[in-house]
């Protein structure tokens, strides 16, 4: 009987030595291939840095390459202009010209191409690839420095219909970024954050952040991050999401290159938007505008693994050619792939 039950506690003992021993090589098989994939997908950063050193003649969005940069002309060598925000002067003849530009340049177009084409999907690295995209914050509204009108517009363009909703949500938008606490027609300051569960106060502040707007009156995750189903109904209005529309980069001009169609509205002219999509569907790109904040998302996959890693990054560019400075604003190294 002293053997069986020595017998039974060594039967014991080795199944719980090797159920450890199983567990502990896949924990370090799981850490192994979470490392490999966070360097690859860190790897997939630094091809987008390189793809933003070079110096560019424009920066857009090409219905089918994605992001392009212009290849650089040798009497544009050297220079640094950007486009300006447009105003209500905007001269018309400047786009007409555009526009017979692009007709030209489409009817006359041969095998060299005005941008490289670059592959950022499926590049073998190691024991794994890497799929990185490039676009840029230069066509989006700078939330920390847009008027009402700005505001009350690109709510509007992402689903939020010019109402008594729209209006809250703009000037309660403006009360949290102000630095006291009288509200406007419509706003909101601490007093009403307060009466909340938990309470908090209005930052008067800068946002930092997007997701800073969930804090603010009105606005909620489908109007901020966008409808899940994308279909419209009355109980459930369709949302494109803020989050496309707006940008806490201190940008400086806008890309007509690079905008969604939802939000030019909020700058130009029927006309005008007429021109600049049908420019970058003939010829990918509008004008030579060039952006200076960029956002690189890049993620690292394991062969034969469903382990994978995501990093996003925005970058600023300052100055250009040799002069370049490429400036990391935000950096978040375990992002959910989108």
């Amino acid at each position: 009987m002293m053997v069986l039950w020595v017998l039974i506690l060594l039967g014991a003992l080795a199944t719980e030595f090797a159920y450890s021993m199983r567990t502990e090589v896949n924990a370090t098989k799981n850490y192994k291939e979470d490392i490999e994939s966070y360097y690859l997908a860190k790897a997939g950063i630094h091809m987008g840095l390189a793809e933003l050193y070079k110096n560019a003649r424009f920066h857009s969005i090409h219905p089918e390459y994605g992001f392009i940069t212009g290849k650089v002309l040798e009497s544009d060598i050297g220079g640094t202009e950007t486009a300006t925000f447009p105003s209500d002067t905007t001269s018309q003849n400047n786009v007409d010209e555009n526009l017979k530009s692009t007709e030209l340049s489409s009817e006359t177009e041969d095998d060299e191409l005005d941008f490289d084409i670059i592959e950022r999907t499926n590049i073998p690295l190691g024991n794994g690839v890497i799929n990185y995209q490039i676009t840029d914050e230069n066509g989006k509204v700078n939330i920390n420095s847009a008027s009402r009108e700005v505001l009350v517009k690109t709510l509007e363009a992402s689903g939020v219909e010019r109402g008594d909703e729209n209006s809250t949500i703009a000037d309660s938008i403006l009360d949290w970024i102000d630095k006291n606490e009288n509200h406007r027609l419509n706003g909101t300051e601490s007093d009403y954050y307060l009466s909340l569960n938990p309470p908090y106060n209005a930052k008067n502040d800068l946002f930092h952040s997007l997701d800073e707007l969930l804090k603010v009156r009105g606005i909620t995750e489908e109007i901020l991050y966008g409808s899940s189903n994308g279909e419209e109904s009355l109980e459930d209005p369709a949302y494109l999401g803020l989050v496309n529309f707006l940008t806490i980069q201190n940008v400086n001009s806008f890309n007509p290159n690079t905008a969604d169609p939802s939000i030019m509205p909020i700058f130009y002219s029927d006309l005008q938007i007429d021109a600049i999509i049908e420019a970058r569907e003939n010829k990918g790109y509008f004008d030579d505008s060039k952006s200076t904040h960029f956002r690189i998302e890049s993620t690292g996959f394991i062969n034969g693994s469903a382990t994978k890693r995501t990093i996003v990054a925005i970058i600023e560019k300052l100055g250009s050619a040799k002069d370049a400075t490429l400036l990391i604003r935000y950096w978040n190294d375990n992002a959910l792939q989108s």
